[in-house]
C-alpha cells in the first residue's frame, strides 16, 4: 500500500456590569467584527423552547462528528507507515480571546444574552477555518475521504446552528446584529511549503475545534436550563 502523505496544495450588580463592559471592550480589540446578513426565515415559526431543543440536538451532533473526525485523523497519523507523531502541546486556539464574564447573580436576560453572544462568536469563528480545511483537504493526494466528508458536514451544521442561535438571540434581544467573531490567522501555516508545518496546522485546528464544540454544547445546555427551566435543572 503506498504511503499516504498529508500534504496540502495551499461586589454589586453595577460593579459587575462595569467590569464586564471593560473586559469585553478589551477582548473585542482582539477580534474582528464581521457584518453578516442573517436570515431567520427557517426558524420564524419555532418557539424559543423548540429552537433551544433543536440547538441542543445540533450541538450534540457537531460534537460527535468532530470527535469522530479527530479520531480518524489521529488513527491515520499513527498507523500510516513513515508518519511520525511527536508529543506536542496544543498551541493557543484562535477562539481563546473570546470570553465573557458572567455575573454571579445570573440575572436571566443579562446572563443569557452574553452566553448566547459568546456561543455565536465561537461558532462563527470556525466559518473561515472550516472552509479552508475542506478546500485544502480536497486537494490533498490520497486524503481520507471520511475526514473530508465529515468536515463538510460539520461546516454545514455549524452554519445551521449559527442561524438557530441568532434566531434565539433575536427573540430575547430583538434587533441585535453586531456579531463579533475572532479572527483566524492560520492560513499561512496550511499553505506552508513545509509538510510538517501544514500537518501540525491541521492537528491544532482539529484539537481546537474539538475543544470548542464541547464548550458550545455546554453553553447551549446552560441556555436551555436558564430559559426553559428557569435555572431549575
Amino acid at each position: 500500500m503506498p504511503e499516504m502523505r498529508l500534504s496540502l496544495s495551499q461586589p454589586c450588580f453595577s460593579g459587575t456590569l462595569l467590569i464586564m463592559l471593560m473586559l469585553n471592550l478589551f477582548l473585542w480589540e482582539k477580534v474582528a467584527s464581521v457584518p453578516v446578513y442573517t436570515s431567520f426565515s427557517g426558524y420564524d415559526g419555532m418557539s424559543l423552547n423548540e429552537l433551544l431543543d433543536h440547538a441542543v440536538t445540533e450541538s450534540y451532533n457537531i460534537r460527535d462528528l468532530t470527535a469522530e473526525m479527530h479520531r480518524i485523523f489521529m488513527e491515520d497519523v499513527r498507523y500510516t507507515p513513515g508518519r511520525w507523531f511527536p508529543e506536542r502541546d496544543l498551541t493557543a486556539c484562535h477562539t481563546s480571546a473570546l470570553s465573557v464574564l458572567i455575573p454571579k447573580n445570573r440575572a436571566q436576560q443579562f446572563w443569557g444574552e452574553f452566553l448566547l453572544k459568546e456561543t455565536i462568536g465561537l461558532l462563527g469563528a470556525w466559518n473561515n477555518p472550516l472552509h479552508h480545511i475542506t478546500t485544502q483537504l480536497s486537494h490533498m493526494e490520497d486524503a481520507p475521504n471520511d475526514i473530508i466528508s465529515k468536515a463538510k458536514v460539520i461546516e454545514g451544521k455549524i452554519k445551521e446552528l449559527l442561524a438557530a442561535l441568532k434566531s434565539i438571540l433575536n427573540k430575547v434581544h430583538p434587533g441585535f446584529s453586531d456579531y463579533i467573531y475572532p479572527t483566524w490567522n492560520g492560513l499561512a501555516s496550511l499553505q506552508s511549503p513545509d509538510e510538517d508545518t501544514r500537518f501540525f496546522a491541521l492537528y491544532d485546528l482539529f484539537q481546537c475545534l474539538k475543544k470548542d464544540t464541547h464548550k458550545v454544547l455546554s453553553n447551549i445546555s446552560l441556555l436551555k436550563c436558564q430559559y426553559v427551566y428557569r435555572g431549575e435543572c
